[in-house]
C-alpha cells in the first residue's frame, strides 16, 4: 500500500460500471458531530473536550484531521495505553513526508511499476516472486510469457496448467485489481476465485482491457510457510517492514503483520476483515491484532476463519526477514524510507512488494503508537539536508553545461 508521490489525496478510479473484482474503493466520509457524540459517550469526555484535543493535534507536527483523529481512536486513552497522540501522522502529513524524505523523484517510477521493480530486486539475487505471464496489449515481441492481445490472454485463463495464480496490474496500488485464481472451468468459461468465487471469463476480460491495458501482471499463487497454514489459513500475509536510511547504512525500523481473513483476495487492511498485528520487533512473535478503524477498531486474539490462537504467533526466519529488507534497501539506496512487504514461506522470506511512500497507518495502527520520534525526525533531517545538496548540484552542473 502506498501513496502517489504526484498527488496529495490518491485518486480512485470510479468505474463505468460495477466489475467483477475490486478495481476501486471508496473512503467513507466521518460526520464530526454524531463522530465526537459517539466518542464521547464511550470515552465519558464532553464533546468540547475531544474538540480541543482534536485541534492540537490538527495544528500539531502529525496534522491529523479529524478523520485521522477517528480511525487511529485518538480520542480513546484506553486503546491507546499511554501512546503519546502527538506522535501520530495523519494522511496527508504523511504524503508530504515521504516525498521530502525520498527526494529522489526520478527513483519513484521504479517501485510505482511491479514488473520493474520485481525485475531489478531479482537481478540483485533478492527473493521475489517470478512472472509467470504480462499482459501487455498491442505489443509484438515474441515472447512465451507476453499475452499481447484479449485472445491470448483468454487462453491462458482457461489453461489450467498455470492455477493457482495470483494476477495485479503491473501499476496500482492497495491491491486494486488483484485476483486470487484457484482455477478455471473451461466448458462454462468461468475463472474460480478465492472463496469460491466464481468469475465470468468474458466480464474479468473487460475489466483488465478496460482498467489495466497499461498492464497486468500474472504469479504463480505462493502459500505462507508451512507453520502458519493451520493458524492462518493458506493465503499469503504479509509484513510490512519500514526500513529506514541511516549515517550507518539502512535499518530496519517499525513492522506490522497483515493478515488475511474474511475471505479476502490480499491481505490490506482496508479490506473488511483482515487484520493488522503488532510485533515484538526483536522476536517477531504476535503482541497483538486489530481489525476494524476508528469507532469498530477491535482486539483480535484468534483467526476467524481457522480459530487458532494469534498471541504469540511467530513469525518464521524473522531475523533473516528483517535482513532481506535491509540488503534490498542497499539496492535501493536512493531512498530514505522504504516499506517492504515480505511473506514468511517454505523458501524463506519473499519480496510481494516494495514501496516508495509507505501508507504509515499500517505501523501506527498494528503497534498503536505514532510513527513521530528521534530516530525518524533525524532522519527527515538528513534527508532535507541532502535534498538541498542534490538541487544545489544540480544547479551547479546545469550552469557548467
Amino acid at each position: 500500500m502506498a501513496f502517489s508521490f504526484l498527488s496529495r489525496k490518491p485518486k480512485v478510479e470510479q468505474p463505468a460500471q460495477a466489475a467483477s473484482f475490486d478495481t476501486a474503493h471508496e473512503r467513507a466520509q466521518v460526520p464530526m458531530a454524531e463522530s465526537l457524540q459517539r466518542a464521547a459517550a464511550m470515552t465519558g469526555c464532553s464533546p468540547m473536550q475531544l474538540t480541543r484535543e482534536y485541534s492540537r493535534l490538527a495544528f500539531g507536527p502529525g496534522k491529523v484531521t479529524f478523520e485521522d483523529y477517528v480511525k487511529y481512536r485518538l480520542f480513546d486513552d484506553a486503546w491507546l495505553a499511554g501512546a503519546d497522540k502527538a506522535d501520530f501522522v495523519g494522511a496527508r502529513r504523511n504524503r508530504d513526508l515521504v516525498v521530502e524524505i525520498n527526494y529522489r523523484h526520478d527513483w519513484h517510477g521504479l517501485l510505482t511499476n511491479k514488473l520493474a521493480s520485481q525485475s531489478y530486486l531479482a537481478a540483485y539475487g533478492l527473493p521475489t516472486i517470478a512472472p509467470l505471464a504480462i499482459y501487455a496489449p498491442g505489443l509484438a515481441i515474441a515472447s512465451d510469457r507476453l499475452l499481447p492481445s484479449r485472445e491470448a490472454l483468454r487462453g491462458f485463463l482457461l489453461d489450467a496448467r498455470h492455477y493457482p495464480i495470483f494476477g495485479k496490474p503491473v501499476e496500482s496500488f492497495q491491491s486494486l485489481g488483484a485476483l486470487a485464481l484457484l482455477g478455471c472451468d473451461a466448458a462454462n468459461g468461468e475463472l474460480i476465485a478465492v472463496g469460491d468465487k466464481r468469475l465470468k471469463i468474458d466480464e474479468a476480460l473487460d475489466d483488465i482491457e478496460r482498467h489495466y491495458a497499461a498492464g497486468y501482471l500474472f504469479q504463480k499463487m505462493v502459500k505462507p510457510h508451512q507453520g502458519l497454514i493451520p493458524k492462518i489459513g493458506e493465503r499469503l500475509a504479509t509484513v510490512r517492514v519500514l526500513t529506514i536510511a541511516t549515517p550507518e547504512g539502512p535499518k530496519a525500523f517499525r513492522a506490522g503483520w497483515k493478515i488475511p481473513a474474511a475471505g479476502n483476495v490480499a491481505d490490506n487492511f482496508w479490506r473488511a476483515g483482515n487484520m493488522l498485528a503488532g510485533l515484538d520487533f526483536e522476536t517477531g512473535r504476535l503482541l497483538h491484532a486489530t481489525t476494524g478503524v476508528g469507532f469498530e477498531m477491535k482486539d483480535v486474539t484468534r483467526h476467524p476463519d481457522t480459530g487458532a490462537e494469534l498471541i504469540g504467533l511467530q513469525v518464521p526466519d524473522w531475523q533473516k526477514m528483517k535482513a532481506v529488507a535491509v540488503e534490498g534497501a542497499k539496492v535501493l539506496r536512493h531512498f530514505g524510507i522504504v516499506g517492504w512487504d515480505i511473506a514468511a514461506t517454505d523458501d524463506g522470506p519473499m519480496i510481494v512488494e516494495a514501496n516508495e511512500t509507505p501508507d504509515f497507518s499500517l505501523v501506527q495502527i498494528a503497534d498503536r503508537r505514532g510513527i513521530l520520534c528521534k530516530e525518524f525526525n533525524d532522519l527527515l533531517a538528513r534527508q532535507q539536508a541532502a535534498d538541498a545538496a542534490y538541487v544545489k548540484r544540480m544547479k551547479e552542473m546545469q550552469a557548467r553545461i
